[in-house]
């Protein structure tokens, strides 16, 4: 099923390079001499792949780190695929959140 959109494609689009930049800051700023290298958690309020698994894929493409389970039992898979695109296979430990069953949004762990 496709989500309802209230943003036009520009909007979509100026969001996710906007989040590509700041994820890709915030990974930058940890410190990967800690004993566990650091966390990261990015939580949108958002439903749509442009701002969530693109977005993380394009992450995983760019920098040293992985994702890790986020240790909750409820939500569903990320998405590995959506329409032409195909995603990290390890994003299904992303977690989706639909607005008709809990809040609207995505979280992921990276390391």
């Amino acid at each position: 099923e496709v989500p309802s959109r209230s943003k036009d494609d520009q909007d979509i689009h100026l969001c996710s390079h906007l989040q590509k930049e700041l994820i890709l800051a915030a990974i930058d700023c940890l410190d990967h001499k800690s004993k566990t290298g650091g966390y990261l958690v990015y939580s949108t309020c958002s439903v749509l792949p442009e701002e969530n698994e693109n977005v993380v894929d394009y992450v995983l493409r760019k920098r040293h780190c992985k994702l890790v389970p986020t240790g909750l039992d409820f939500g569903v898979e990320g998405f590995t695929k959506y329409r032409e695109k195909r995603y990290h296979p390890t994003l299904n430990l992303c977690k989706r959140y639909y607005p008709h069953t809990q809040y609207g949004w995505i979280l992921c762990c990276q390391d």
